[in-house]
């Protein structure tokens, strides 16, 4: 064997090395990815991000409230974003109810709202409202870092005033927080937060 074959064999035995280890890189970087794309998330008290002032049993005909409250927390640059059975939430504008659409549905910490399906709309019965889901997403310099889930039920009989028909009443499901990894915030679609909310709607 002359010289030249030797190199040639050389060269190609280093090609075919070269080739296997950026693939089996390409393969680490992937799966790697992939980890990093997996969601995060920690349970929380609901209290970090939102409260429920009044939540007796709710009734359109006896009630001190306008409906279900909710209020937002957090500091000046927390923003939320609301979702879910957005019809039958209302807001205060200048002394007077609307409906939260009017405004759109996004909201500042110190914000309060209310869960009232029967608000502009006389023909609703209480037992026509079923199963009423609310998403509480709350964001951070553009990013989601929080995510609180409520659901509200009717329950027939008597209000804790004693006034008969149909109450409702909320409750929290999910309370979550998503903590930054590697000092950055996490980058959450809102197809994954639609999942994460499955596992607790389903």
């Amino acid at each position: 064997m002359n010289i030249n074959t030797i190199k040639v064999s050389r060269l190609r035995r280093l090609f075919i090395f070269t080739g296997l280890g950026l693939l089996l890189l390409g393969v680490g970087c992937s799966l790697k990815t992939k980890e990093e794309v997996k969601l995060k998330s920690v349970s929380v008290p609901a209290d970090e991000m939102i409260s429920i002032p009044w939540n007796e049993g709710w009734s359109v005909a006896i009630s001190v409230t306008p409906g279900i409250p909710v209020e937002l927390r957090g500091s000046d640059e927390v923003m939320y974003e609301i979702s879910g059975d957005t019809s039958f939430l209302c807001v205060e504008s200048e002394g007077k109810l609307e409906r939260m659409s009017k405004g759109g549905t996004s909201k500042n910490a110190g914000d309060r709202f209310y869960w009232n399906p029967f608000f502009g709309d006389s023909q609703v019965q209480p037992a026509d409202i079923r199963t009423s889901w609310i998403r509480i997403v709350r964001k951070q310099e553009g990013y989601t870092t929080g995510l609180v889930l409520i659901k509200i039920l009717s329950s027939p009989g008597k209000t804790v005033n004693g006034g008969g028909g149909g109450t409702f009443k909320a409750d929290i499901i999910a309370s979550l927080e998503f903590p930054g990894q590697d000092g950055a915030y996490q980058t959450i679609s809102d197809q994954k937060l639609k999942e994460l909310e499955a596992t607790y709607t389903n």
